[in-house]
């Protein structure tokens, strides 16, 4: 394997259980234990190319790679250590050199004051969204918007078999209604947290085919933004303007 192409190692890795619709991925935090089912001499290759990019990235930065046929994206984190962690990138590379003289090159200190100054932006969001209450659209008159196909969905749910212990039913703009279902009320709580932070509506919740009443919805909605961190809870509790 010519040790500067990346798109080579791609290909190799884009043949293992890491890949995932044409693409495996990567990250800087636990990458040894992601590659633990590979077979040498692969396993030792994808290390030395992450170790290499990990030794040239400041260390309050973090990294996650996504191969492709033809080379790799780098997406870069800055973890400020108080508010959270802010993106940076992404770039490409289809081989080693190219990617050297990238990070070789980067303004490291440049990014970093960036990435600080996005979390002021962010601090003043914040400080804003706390004077601001809650604002989470009732499920009730979120599920009367969507009332037909709604219908239809759980109707349809119903009649699965084995019948899911959880439904969750949610409405989205670009989409429709979209039906994720669990086996674990946690499971079904975190999705719902994650939805709400991205303005979805939650429509309605199965139990072993038994719809919860709204009154439940909404306080199972409650437990969700509880978990959430100060932005994300912000962002799914609408006190964003």
């Amino acid at each position: 394997m010519n040790p500067n192409d990346i798109s080579r190692l791609s290909r190799k890795l884009l043949s293992t259980s890491l890949a995932e619709d044409g693409k495996a991925s990567l990250s800087s935090v636990d990458y040894m234990d992601q590659l633990h089912g590979l077979d040498e001499p692969l396993r030792g290759s994808v290390a030395s190319f992450i170790a290499e990019i990990r030794d040239a990235i400041p260390s309050d930065f973090k990294f996650d790679l996504l191969f492709d046929r033809d080379g790799v994206e780098i997406g870069l984190e800055f973890d400020d250590g108080n508010t959270g962690v802010f993106g940076v990138g992404p770039w490409y590379a289809t081989s080693r050199k190219s990617l050297r003289l990238r990070l070789a090159e980067a303004p490291w200190d440049e990014i970093r004051a960036e990435c600080i100054q996005q979390e002021e932006k962010f601090d003043e969001l914040l400080s804003a969204a706390d004077d601001r209450p809650p604002n989470i659209p009732s499920s009730e008159e979120a599920a009367s918007r969507y009332s037909d196909g709604l219908s239809q969905e759980v109707a349809r749910v119903r009649e699965e078999q084995p019948l899911p212990l959880f439904a969750l039913f949610i409405g989205r703009e670009d989409y429709g209604i979209e039906v994720q279902t669990f086996d674990d009320r946690d499971d079904l709580i975190g999705v719902m947290a994650d939805r709400m932070t991205t303005h979805n509506d939650i429509l309605a919740v199965l139990e072993s085919g038994v719809a919860w009443p709204f009154d439940e919805i909404e306080r199972a909605k409650q437990e969700a933004v509880e978990g959430l961190g100060p932005i994300s809870r912000a962002k799914a509790e609408r006190r964003f303007f």
